[in-house]
């Protein structure tokens, strides 16, 4: 990726993050509607682990795949196996692709998620994660790091969500618990650092971002 295309990326991802930024207080107030839409599509990374069923690509934090250029095709399929764990089954995929520019495994046990997957595009990406994720509850991290070594600098990118145990009724409405993302990019010419930090609840669909 060319550096105005890189650059333009990131902006578009920031944009709507640095909406919801935290503040240098700790108090907190009611998210603003924007702020709240940013806040859901960050937690679709963590739910929608439970809905990848077979080989299927893994979900990417959001933004992160247009930035990076990390396109996983049809062709890039998982082997999968298989571990009796008690009363339930442990399903493992290995992904070794593109004379293995897309590495790494990926497991899911019951309503558990870890994986550790690398991949080699116009930067170095590793990509981590530890999930307990249900319809009702996720807690955990994701972390996505991407690295170029371009001998006067470094480009990097780093972004990183915990989620806090962060609880939804019957009806999927925020209730409980709370998120975190870091994100950092060093860009020739150009820093970047955002974050979101926000709990949620008591009440139905309540979002409370730092002041």
């Amino acid at each position: 990726m060319n550096r105005p295309a890189l650059v333009s990326s990131l902006c578009v991802l920031l944009l709507p993050l640095t909406l919801s930024a935290t503040g240098c207080g700790e108090d907190r107030r009611l998210a603003t509607e924007p702020e709240k839409e940013v806040v859901q599509s960050l937690l679709s990374t963590g739910f929608q682990l439970r809905n990848t069923k077979g080989s299927e690509r893994i979900t990417l934090p959001p933004g992160t795949e247009t930035l990076l250029e990390l396109v996983i095709d049809s062709l890039c399929a998982a082997s999968v196996s298989t571990t009796s764990v008690g009363d339930h089954t442990k399903e493992t995929l290995t992904f070794d692709c593109k004379d293995g520019d897309f590495k790494g495994t990926y497991s899911r046990e019951l309503d558990h998620y870890a994986f550790d997957l690398s991949a080699k595009t116009s930067l170095d990406i590793r990509y981590t994660g530890d999930v307990t994720a249900r319809k009702d509850f996720v807690d955990g991290f994701v972390e996505l790091k991407a690295i170029k070594d371009l001998w006067i600098t470094d480009v990097g990118v780093s972004d990183r969500i915990d989620f806090q145990g962060v609880t939804l009724d019957k009806n999927g409405c925020l209730i409980g618990g709370g998120m975190r993302m870091e994100l950092h990019a060093n860009i020739p010419g150009k820093r970047v650092d955002a974050s979101t930090d926000a709990i949620f609840g008591p009440t139905c669909g309540e979002v409370w971002v730092r002041d």
